[in-house]
């Protein structure tokens, strides 16, 4: 065979060879280029032993949080990695304002440290409420707010200047504050957006803390002084003071609403009518097994008439404040003032009830359904649009509804797909605790659920309820008296109310742990569904005591 021949005859065999040669190393060259997207971090062994800076390492582990660095303001003057964390891989700090910013920035530091804001972390711990939950609704809930701050006498700047661009246009911006102020227990984000200042340059930093980073002097209301140099830019200063003098009059209104409230709670409680009482409850995390309304009362656990006060206290009366000070008036009149007096009567008739029970009145006082209406938003978008993610600025580190979902929004994540999106951002162990605090509070929210219908089951046993051939849960027994028997029926719609609103609440804090709302996950979920088990427990409870009254 000649020569000519024989490289005819193997020209294929060394194509091929020299193809996957090729191939070869262009995988080889292309898993070298590409970020390291792996869930694990790098151990401290390995991250000593590297010979790449932090700004090498991190330009490929955390691309995005690295190109924002370098092209924020921080990035344009020099400041390098180690300049805010330090160099010290084995004990590295957080980054917080003594920490990191003190060291350029010693007068906003200060400023900052002098503010509530600072001492939100140590006012959480010394919370009952806080000290009632799981790990992971702290975590999750309180602790994701409260985090700003962090650490005695401490606090977290990259709050509101967001890390890493560290942008201070964005910190002005309402949409800084709208994660943690916001809700039905601190609803300022809600009032801002419906009044007219959501449509001129009024935002939260300029009318709460101008010129300052010490916002005390304008949390509760913007103080006289800066109403003068704010204000009357606008308005006229008769119109200021008219506004605040509307304003503290509704507030005022509602607080001779709260004690009226208050002093039937008390009457109650001195006739030993309350379900469960005090003395026969877990004790309170602060005040032991007395009756406690507001400060550290909790919305777990108590008697409904409790439950009733906590919701007036805690939503309607903070609605009216805050909506009346926003100029949000619709906000101040009818999630605040109006459903405060309909609460107040619903606390009357209830009071009533218990009284007429513990009596075996003949016949009961007919009471009539009232249950405050439900917010019937989409909860996807809106945990989405006010979580943590949704508030940034559009191409700012921003992941939208198809970055995690695709093409279905209403998909759930799974947590390959999880791991991989959030990589760019977040560091493995970040990406690890969440999964495992994801994972927890579906199982929490299982246990919730289990326990409402634990309780249903359990009169059903009984023989105080029943279910229907559809299902449905009934009252089983017949009254005598008409007025009884109507007074049973509202009892078992409140029941089977609240197991219905359950689900929702439960729905509430999963989708709130999984966009990153702790809101959602907190004072939409958690809570009321505390509060939905009080109910759910209280009508079981009357409904059998009926039962064993006026059965016939």
């Amino acid at each position: 065979m000649n020569k000519l021949s024989y490289f005819v005859k193997n020209l294929w065999s060394i194509i091929i060879l020299v193809y996957f040669v090729f191939l070869n190393v262009s995988i080889v060259n292309a898993v070298q280029q590409e970020p390291n997207l792996s869930l694990r971090d790098m151990t401290i062994t390995e991250i000593l032993n590297s010979k790449e800076t932090c700004e090498e390492c991190h330009k490929k582990t955390t691309e995005r949080v690295f190109k924002e660095h370098t092209e924020s303001a921080h990035g344009r003057e020099g400041v390098m990695c180690v300049d805010c964390h330090g160099d010290d891989h084995q004990n590295m700090p957080l980054a917080t304002a003594k920490n990191a910013c003190e060291q350029c920035h010693p007068k906003e530091t200060a400023e900052y440290l002098a503010s509530d804001h600072s001492k939100s972390w140590e006012n959480m711990l010394e919370s009952a409420r806080y000290m009632k939950q799981s790990e992971v609704v702290r975590r999750q809930g309180c602790e994701a707010c409260h985090r700003i701050g962090y650490g005695e006498g401490d606090g977290r700047c990259d709050f509101c200047h967001s890390k890493h661009s560290f942008s201070k246009a964005e910190a002005l911006r309402p949409e800084s504050c709208y994660t943690c102020h916001m809700g039905p227990d601190h609803p300022q984000m809600e009032a801002y957006i419906k009044s007219k200042h959501h449509q001129t340059k009024a935002t939260c930093a300029s009318c709460h803390f101008p010129q300052t980073h010490n916002a005390n002097q304008n949390i509760d209301r913007v103080s006289a002084n800066d109403m003068e140099t704010l204000c009357n830019e606008c308005h006229e200063a008769s119109f200021n003071e008219k506004w605040l003098d509307g304003a503290e009059m509704l507030e005022k209104q509602g607080e001779i609403l709260l004690e009226q409230g208050r002093l039937i709670i008390r009457r109650i409680d001195r006739e030993k009518l309350l379900y469960p009482a005090p003395s026969n409850r877990e004790a309170n995390p602060v005040e032991g097994k007395a009756l406690v309304l507001g400060g550290h009362q909790l919305y777990e656990d108590t008697s409904r008439a409790e439950k009733l006060y906590f919701e007036m206290h805690k939503y309607l009366q903070v609605h009216l404040a805050q909506g009346a000070y926003h100029q949000d008036f619709k906000m101040a009149a009818y999630k605040g003032l109006i459903p405060m007096r309909n609460y107040l009567v619903e606390l009357m008739a209830e009071a009533q009830l218990l009284e007429e029970l513990a009596a075996k009145k003949e016949s009961l006082t007919p009471i009539k359904p009232y249950i405050l209406e439900k917010d019937k938003t989409d909860i996807y978008q809106t945990t989405y649009e006010s979580s943590f993610h949704g508030v940034l600025p559009t191409g700012r580190m921003k992941p939208d509804c198809t970055t995690c979902h695709e093409d279905d929004k209403y998909s759930p994540l799974g947590e390959e797909k999880l791991s991989k999106t959030c990589r760019a951002c977040h560091t493995g162990d970040q990406i690890k605790t969440f999964t495992l605090d994801f994972a927890a509070i579906k199982t929490h929210a299982a246990t919730l659920g289990q326990s409402g219908l634990f309780v249903v089951e359990e009169m059903i046993r009984k023989g105080v309820l029943k279910k229907n051939k559809d299902g449905q849960i009934e009252f089983n027994s017949t009254l005598e008296s008409e007025a009884n028997q109507a007074v049973a029926q509202v009892i078992l719609g409140r029941l089977r109310y609240y197991l219905q609103d359950l689900d929702i609440s439960l729905k509430n804090m999963i989708i709130g742990v999984a966009h990153s709302n702790p809101d959602y996950a907190h004072w939409y979920g958690n809570a009321p569904a505390k509060s939905d088990l009080i109910e759910i427990r209280d009508a079981v409870h009357k409904l059998e005591q009926i039962k064993k009254i006026y059965a016939k």
